[in-house]
């Protein structure tokens, strides 16, 4: 690019020699083709932005800037994060500098999301953020682990590695989710059709039965076949109107799962099923346990690792029992007989707590038991999604079969004898 399509930032700073705040910020102009830039060049001559601000006014540089922040694609996908944070610590295990890291990343991914997140990301460096300011600036939807492991990272200096930790739960994760879509995906087909199938014999047989009944000994059809077809009758008037119904429900059903504070509502609703409530709380507990054991072997302090592994709960009884558990371990009371004590855990947990302590392996002890909880809970979700598809047929049959005995018992209701 040319020097015409430069814009000329106006900058604070102060020198990256001074120690704490003793220097006094200094003010000046520096010709750029974007702020990123500009930051950078600011770094290479010794400064530390504390400002940093393109003229008004000037329809040169307006058209640079709008070229430079033109974002294409959709939104952030986890495969992306994951992808971002293995990169990112891979530059830092390479003995990079964080802020050259990020930037250099932001740098690789030009006009997307992803890139406008990192420049972000690589301002709030420059300005003497924190990693994990900068995560926040990001407005990348991390999972609250993240800024845990960042800044135990940024704490213990092992911030390469913690990253490295996230990215391998948070790939996880996103394997678990995408098998269960695909395990599910089979049953929703069966579903849908079995719903679409009920729906014309109630719109299109069943009324059909209505116009027989009318002054033909009424009185003798049964009860069931006329609510089943009054039901009928009204759903095919007023098909319209239950159309509706049915978009406005799918819509807010659909905004309510894209909200993370809804989401976790209705997943501590549904962890008090029978069935689905022993996977979503052993994979909680997975998660619990995980996280422990990253924190433990990142040489954070047991009574930190508790209550920031508590904290990553999603379900408010489990975080509260945690808590409970963090509470008497720092009274001097010994991890396993806490949980114990609580039953927070199952005997094989207790027994690998126990160990761990005994042998002071407690940090691997717990990754092992994070793996079990999570290897459990997958088994459970292949179980349960594996008869998902036999108990759908059977209710669909079931719906049909009823609705055609209603309809074929009020036809030998008024059948001459």
């Amino acid at each position: 690019m040319s020097d015409v399509s430069r814009i000329a930032f106006s900058y604070e700073a102060v020198s990256l020699l001074a120690e704490g705040n003793s220097a006094a910020p200094t003010t000046g102009s520096i010709l750029a083709h974007s702020e990123v830039e500009a930051l950078g060049l600011l770094r290479e001559q010794g400064l530390r932005p504390i400002s940093l601000k393109a003229p008004a006014g000037d329809t040169r540089n307006i058209v640079a800037t709008n070229q430079t922040q033109k974002i294409t694609g959709g939104r952030i996908t986890a495969q992306e994060q994951v992808l971002v944070m293995r990169e990112l610590a891979t530059l830092l295990r390479a003995g990079i500098t964080l802020i050259d890291a990020v930037t250099s990343l932001a740098a690789s991914r030009p006009n997307t999301r992803m890139g406008a997140a990192l420049h972000a990301m690589t301002r709030t460096l420059n300005a003497g953020g924190t990693f994990v300011d900068a995560l926040e600036a990001s407005k990348i939807k991390f999972p609250v682990y993240v800024s845990q492991l960042a800044q135990t990272g940024e704490v213990t200096g092992k911030l390469a590695s913690c990253l490295q930790d996230a990215a391998k739960q948070m790939e996880y994760e996103a394997n678990t989710r995408k098998e269960l879509i695909n395990a599910l995906l089979y049953p929703a087909v069966l579903v849908v059709a079995g719903i679409v199938a009920v729906l014309i014999i109630f719109m299109f047989v069943v009324p059909k039965f209505a116009t027989l009944i009318q002054g033909s000994r009424a009185a003798k059809v049964p009860d069931i076949s006329l609510w089943v077809i009054n039901a009928g009758v009204f759903f095919k008037a007023n098909w319209v109107a239950v159309a509706i119904g049915v978009v406005v429900f799918c819509i807010l059903l659909g905004a309510s799962l894209k909200d993370a504070e809804a989401r976790t509502i209705w997943l501590a609703r549904l962890s008090r099923l029978p069935l689905i409530g022993p996977v979503l709380i052993e994979g909680e507990l997975g998660r619990w346990a995980t996280m422990l054991g990253i924190l433990l072997t990142n040489r954070v302090p047991i009574l930190t690792a508790l209550d920031l592994a508590s904290s990553g709960l999603r379900f408010a009884n489990q975080r509260r029992l945690m808590d409970l558990v963090s509470r008497e371990v720092r009274g001097g009371a010994t991890l396993a007989d806490t949980l114990a004590k609580y039953r927070a855990l199952n005997p094989t947990g207790l027994n690998l707590i126990r160990v761990g302590e005994k042998s002071g392996e407690l940090a691997a002890m717990t990754v092992t038991l994070g793996e079990l909880f999570s290897d459990a809970g997958r088994t459970r979700l292949q179980r349960l999604t594996t008869l998902i598809g036999p108990v759908a047929i059977l209710l669909i049959t079931v719906c049909i079969g009823f609705l055609m005995a209603a309809v074929m018992l009020a036809v030998t209701s008024i059948a001459p004898t």
